[in-house]
């Protein structure tokens, strides 16, 4: 019984969870690298190449500060660039939307010899996500 419990808790918590970046691919991906090695562009380079269209927020980042909530998701943007190979992300917009997180706690209690276990899942209001979109580029070397 506990166990069934336990594994509808964690298929809920897995599927209340949003993504906090997503890829959508417009060109030829490469092969990953290091998301310390992509460097974000607020204006287009000389020459590049599109990889994949980006988005990402702060969501689940615990970050508090404006600041340090708008460097999550740029981190993100790093990160999803550099599993497609991108050695750069142009950045398009950076905005906020309203958290969604989902949250899920459970307990087991025991009083008098008898045991029992609960769930509670809930959802967060009023908190801000900082959002960041951008396009994956990859830029030679002679192009930076």
């Amino acid at each position: 019984m506990i166990a069934r419990t336990l594994i509808v808790a964690l298929v809920v918590t897995l599927t209340a969870c949003a993504s906090p970046s997503t890829t959508n691919m417009i060109g030829t991906a490469r092969a990953p690298i290091s998301a310390d090695q992509v460097l974000i562009y607020l204006e287009e380079p000389i020459c590049f190449e599109p990889i994949a269209l980006l988005t990402s927020t702060s969501d689940a980042s615990f970050a508090f500060t404006e600041q340090a909530k708008i460097d999550a998701a740029l981190q993100r943007l790093r990160e999803a660039a550099a599993k497609v190979g991108a050695n750069g992300v142009l950045l398009k917009r950076t905005g906020e939307q309203q958290d969604d997180s989902v949250y899920v706690g459970t307990g087991i209690g025991r009083s008098s010899g008898n045991f029992g276990f609960g769930i509670n899942v809930g959802k967060s209001f009023g908190l801000m996500d900082k959002t960041a979109e951008g396009v994956a580029i990859w830029v030679p070397q002679q192009c930076d």
